[in-house]
C-alpha cells in the first residue's frame, strides 16, 4: 500500500504533532504528576502516613514512569513527523 493521499499525510502529520506535544507535557511536569501520584496513594493506600524512604522511593518511581511514556510518545511523534515530512518532501522533487 502506497501512502501518496494528500489528506492521509495532512492527517498523519497532525496526529504526529499531537503526539510530540503530549509527550513534551508529559516530560514537562513529570515531577509535578508524580508528587501528585504519590500522595493520592499515600492518602488512599495508605491512610495519610508512609515512611520518608519509601515515600522518596515510590516519588522516584512515578517519576521515571510518567517520564518513559513521556519519552517514548515524544520520540514516536517526532519519527512519525519525519516519515511524513521525508514523503512531503520526495513527492514534491519527484523522486517518488
Amino acid at each position: 500500500m502506497k501512502v501518496n493521499n494528500k489528506v492521509v499525510v495532512q492527517f498523519l502529520l497532525a496526529i504526529s504533532i499531537v503526539v510530540i506535544i503530549v509527550g513534551y507535557i508529559q516530560l514537562n511536569n513529570s515531577v509535578l504528576w508524580g508528587t501528585e501520584k504519590v500522595s493520592e496513594y499515600m492518602i488512599e493506600k495508605m491512610q495519610g502516613s508512609m515512611d520518608t524512604g519509601q515515600y522518596n522511593i515510590m516519588l522516584q518511581g512515578f517519576i521515571e514512569q510518567i517520564k518513559w511514556s513521556g519519552g517514548i510518545l515524544l520520540g514516536l511523534g517526532g519519527i512519525l513527523f519525519i516519515a511524513c515530512m521525508t514523503l512531503v518532501l520526495n513527492k514534491r522533487s519527484g523522486l517518488n
